[in-house]
């Protein structure tokens, strides 16, 4: 029934597809650990010309009463899939509830679950003291100190206007991911330390403490520098390594730009605006002009 649903709303029949849903939705809870049952759910609300506030409060609603039938060692699983969407849709508000409603306390969460709360939190600039302490207690649960995690302390220590305690961390959040790039593994090992440049393109200065794959990368960016350059360097890295799936190239770039947007940010409150004009250059460069779609 929900393969006839997805069929019906492919095909220009949005109401006997919700129709369908609705029915296989009332026979088996099960269906709400389908991922494919939520997409549906969140299309049939939310890809329209206008989204009115009542189906969306009603979405809200039916997710609950979902995510509750399903067995409770699954809740949270099903709860993070429907916080993603409600995140992706701009409804962070409701993806906090949905978070808070179905997790376990802050002890005894997993660091992913803890960093997605906190961040959603920061998005919505809310709860920012609660969001501290579970964001730390992502941070000693993970013992690795993820990137991501990183930018989630800096982007609740932003919104607490303590951007001189954050800088440290979106510094050390942006340094691990690019030195990730530098062991991409999709990337052909020869071409490895080129494709750390284009990503890097506005590497510092050599001074006496740089290693030599830095200089090596330094002097590969001025040879990119000196190419005509397209509108969108995203674009010229496609064509550079046609071997790499877009697809990937995408989503490792828009990684790179929410992270140094955020170091921007931070950079700008702090008034260190030449620094920040190096991250909204990249942000240009690569595409991410409209840097409210990054969070």
């Amino acid at each position: 029934m929900l393969a006839w649903a997805a069929n019906a709303y492919q095909n220009g029949h949005p109401e006997e597809a919700e129709e369908t849903l609705k029915r296989a939705s009332e026979l088996s809870s099960q269906l709400a650990t389908d991922s494919e049952f939520w997409k549906l759910k969140f299309d049939f609300v939310f890809n329209k010309e206008k989204t009115s506030s009542e189906a969306v409060s009603k979405l809200f609603e039916e997710s609950s009463t979902q995510i509750s039938r399903a067995p409770e060692y699954l809740q949270a699983i099903i709860a993070s899939f429907v916080g993603q969407l409600f995140h992706l849709h701009h409804k962070n508000d409701l993806a906090v509830e949905v978070l808070e409603k179905f997790y376990p306390p802050i002890s005894k969460r997993d660091a992913a679950e803890n960093n997605t709360i906190a961040y959603f939190r920061s998005l919505t600039k809310k709860g920012l003291e609660t969001a501290l302490v579970e964001i730390d207690a992502a941070l000693v649960s993970d013992g690795t100190s993820r990137e991501e995690y990183l930018d989630t302390k800096a982007w609740v220590l932003h919104g607490l206007h303590k951007d001189d305690v954050a800088l440290p961390f979106i510094e050390e959040a942006v340094k691990k991911l690019y030195s990730h790039i530098q062991r991409y593994n999709e990337v052909r090992m020869a071409d490895r330390l080129e494709f750390h440049a284009w990503l890097y393109s506005d590497v510092a200065k050599t001074n006496a403490t740089e290693s030599a794959e830095e200089v090596a990368a330094e002097k590969i960016v001025e040879k990119i520098k000196d190419k005509a350059s397209a509108p969108n360097r995203l674009d010229e890295l496609k064509l550079r390594f046609p071997y790499i799936s877009p697809v990937e190239l995408d989503d490792l770039a828009r990684k790179i730009a929410a992270l140094r947007f955020h170091r921007a940010c931070i950079l700008d409150e702090l008034e260190r605006n030449e620094e920040s004009d190096l991250d909204y250059a990249w942000l240009d460069r690569f595409g991410f002009t409209e840097t409210d779609k990054l969070n």
